[in-house]
């Protein structure tokens, strides 16, 4: 049964926390499925198992095989969505959330790191001012050191 839950995001320059509400199948006992890729909370993708602490935090227990995609669009969400959805839709691609100034996509990692960062340069070379980060493929901590999960 699909529902949402909290997940800690990180923390404010105050150190307060954030907390994003994800779209989560329970499975008891503090484990989910997430439905959709989250657009703040990093490390994990659609598809995934995870334990939540009483903190809030995320702890993978299996991967769903899916990749995050988080495009910050500098508030061009309504120009750039419909380019960007038509590319990774031609990668088994999903859109599964949307702002003005953030989309989420969830594509197959089956699809391949080079076929996607491809389709995203020409994203960004169309449209200059948006950024885009994978959000479970590099470690949450350092930001650049590969989890390697699409490898096993």
């Amino acid at each position: 049964m699909k529902e949402v839950t909290q997940l800690f995001a990180g923390a404010r320059t105050d150190g307060s926390p954030v907390y994003e509400e994800v779209v989560v199948e329970s499975m008891g006992q503090g484990r989910f499925r997430l439905m959709q890729s989250p657009g703040l909370v990093l490390g994990v993708a659609a598809g995934d198992v995870i334990d939540v602490s009483e903190d809030r935090r995320a702890t993978v227990v299996e991967r769903g095989g899916n990749l995050c995609i988080q495009i910050y669009t500098k508030g061009e969400g309504a120009k750039i969505e419909p380019v960007v959805r038509e590319r990774l839709v031609r990668l088994n691609g999903r859109l599964d959330g949307r702002s003005e100034q953030q989309l989420v996509f969830t594509v197959p990692a089956s699809a391949g790191l080079a076929t996607v960062e491809t389709a995203m340069a020409e994203l960004v070379r169309q449209f200059p001012k948006a950024e885009w980060y994978y959000g479970n493929v590099y470690d949450p901590v350092d930001g650049v050191t590969p989890l390697n999960w699409w490898l096993q």
